[in-house]
């Protein structure tokens, strides 16, 4: 039972920092992404729903 606890933590603790390297290094909007020359994704401004 301890081993199977340790594994759920240290899956959490993986999973927690994965999550915060991924989401702060690689990431960039749709428009600096995917800009083509036969398709350009412009900026959508803020919010698409009007908030």
């Amino acid at each position: 039972m301890k081993a199977f606890l340790a594994a759920i933590v240290f899956a959490i603790i993986i999973a927690f920092g994965a999550a915060n390297f991924l989401d702060s290094g690689f990431q960039q909007p749709s428009y600096s992404a995917f800009t083509t020359e036969g398709a350009r994704v412009d900026n959508p401004g803020t919010n698409l729903i009007g908030n």
